[in-house]
């Protein structure tokens, strides 16, 4: 991935204070906030964008005063003495403690959870528009709060601090589903019962969500992954079977055997390291349902080598021919054993590798929402048909790292296998895609070394079909075009 190259940390801008809220509209929690720290080293800019000078450089853990609404992902601050911009990734915001007992209102779906993080478990999914009230002071940027006799936290991004009426929501119908569903294709999840509401993430077809008993135009209340929000019912299979490998897989290292699909389970036993296991056919927040030895549970996805895997059955997009307007978040073309087939055709080295590679892609990308066929075509373009120094030797499958720089080249990452290698281009893929709109699933997390420069760069969450790939992904302006050319080379 030749890079036009970073610009290292990022931020900050001089610019007047912002003024009150005009007509009467209430700041949200977060914007009420006055002070912030630095989570990085992180530059303080005289604009907010990436090309304006450097007015200082202030250090991690750096307290700096917020003196205005952000603007380009940067904010107007203030450090020892000096006005600027910051890159807004890169500061923590301490919001300012909450009168108790103070009201608030939800200015979209919002999760009630059980702790002030977005790691502890949902309790309740609040509507838009709804009154709560604040009962303290916030922690982490969630406030504590009570709602419909559920007392929990909520992230003060989407509260609405002070005395303003909220809309009384409709009741209920009498006979609403609840337990779980499947998508039958790739889907939005929306912060309200509408397609007028904002996109809080897309769901790909066959993601098992859990229905949180509200439906209202047409729209169904939804948990997935832990966010609530609202799904379009005619694409829910209600209490269906979300399809996913079968086979066998095996550990990769010692692994808890749980009782359900998350860390918050009890173990049942723990599968040692080298043991085979029977995938059971259901996949659920980065972890898969397997029987071993007798027992049958839930095992991290991170720790099994699904090699041997048969995938979910994919080709609904099939009939969709390559071009560079194809969306990156789409149906699944192609398939693992075409891929594999091309590429032992193609004198691939590593071949082992580049089943490995190939079988985890079909097995994730659909997961996650790409079209798997994309990855594939970009990563036979990037290694020379899996046959160049970077696959041989790193098993690099798209150029991570690669800027043409041979110092950068040389302190690129080596990834552990083929397996490993799908999971990094899939993290940087993500972040290429969704930014810091959807949170990147615990299977990806830390096997990309270069993720954080996407943010760095600007490019996170601007990417939509395979012609965004080019000046971006690489600098080559013909890069989409390639990769189009590659991919019907492998899928003809």
């Amino acid at each position: 991935m030749r890079r036009a190259g970073y610009a290292l940390l990022l931020l900050v801008v001089l610019s007047g204070t912002a003024g009150p809220a005009l007509f009467g509209v209430l700041p949200t929690a977060a914007q009420i906030a006055t002070t912030a720290t630095t989570t990085d080293t992180l530059n303080l800019r005289s604009r907010a964008d990436l090309a304006s000078s450097i007015l200082t450089v202030m250090p991690k853990g750096a307290a700096v005063t917020l003196t205005g609404a952000e603007s380009n992902g940067f904010r107007p601050v203030s450090y020892n003495g000096t006005r600027g911009w910051a890159f807004s990734t890169f500061l923590a915001i301490d919001t300012p403690p909450a009168a108790p007992s103070t009201p608030a209102t939800t200015t979209t779906a919002v999760n009630l959870r059980s702790g002030p993080g977005t790691s502890y478990r949902v309790l309740a999914v609040m509507p838009g528009g709804v009154g709560v009230t604040v009962t303290g002071a916030s922690s982490n940027g969630f406030f504590p709060v009570t709602y419909n006799g559920y007392t929990g936290w909520a992230s003060g991004d989407y509260l609405r601090l002070g005395s303003e009426p909220a809309p009384v929501p409709p009741p209920p119908p009498a006979s609403v589903p609840t337990g779980t569903a499947v998508t039958t294709a790739a889907l939005n999840l929306r912060g309200g019962a509408g397609t007028s509401f904002a996109v809080i993430a897309i769901m790909p077809g066959g993601a098992r969500v859990v229905l949180t008993g509200q439906t209202a135009n047409g729209f169904h209340s939804v948990s997935y992954n832990g966010r609530g929000g609202w799904a379009s019912s005619a694409f829910l299979a209600v209490d269906g079977t979300a399809p996913a490998p079968t086979g066998t897989a095996r550990a990769i290292d010692n692994v808890n055997l749980r009782s359900g699909p998350a860390t918050s389970y009890s173990a049942l036993t723990v599968i040692p390291r080298g043991s085979g296991v029977t995938l059971t056919g259901q996949v659920n927040n980065g972890f898969h349902s397997v029987s071993y030895n007798g027992f049958t549970g839930w095992a991290f996805s991170t720790y099994l080598d699904l090699a041997s895997a048969s995938p979910a059955p994919p080709p609904s997009g099939s009939g969709i021919p390559f071009a560079v307007t194809n969306a990156i978040v789409g149906p699944v073309r192609g398939g693992p054993d075409a891929a594999i087939a091309f590429a032992r055709q193609s004198g691939a080295i590593r071949l082992d590798e580049v089943e490995r590679y190939v079988r985890e892609i079909y097995r994730l990308a659909p997961q996650i929402g790409f079209d798997p066929a994309i990855l594939i075509a970009q990563s036979a373009l990037e290694t020379g048909y899996w046959r160049s120094s970077w696959w041989q030797y790193r098993l690099n499958p798209a150029g991570l790292g690669i800027t043409g720089d041979p110092q950068q080249g040389e302190a690129s990452q080596t990834f552990a296998s083929g397996t490993m290698s799908a999971r990094g281009q899939i993290a940087h893929m993500h972040a290429e895609v969704f930014g810091a709109s959807r949170a990147l699933p615990d299977v990806l997390q830390g096997t990309d070394a270069t993720y954080q420069r996407v943010f760095e760069a600007g490019w996170a969450g601007t990417i939509v079909t395979i012609d965004d790939l080019s000046g971006t992904w690489a600098v080559d302006p013909q890069y989409a075009g390639k990769i189009v050319r590659v991919g019907r080379e492998i899928f003809p």
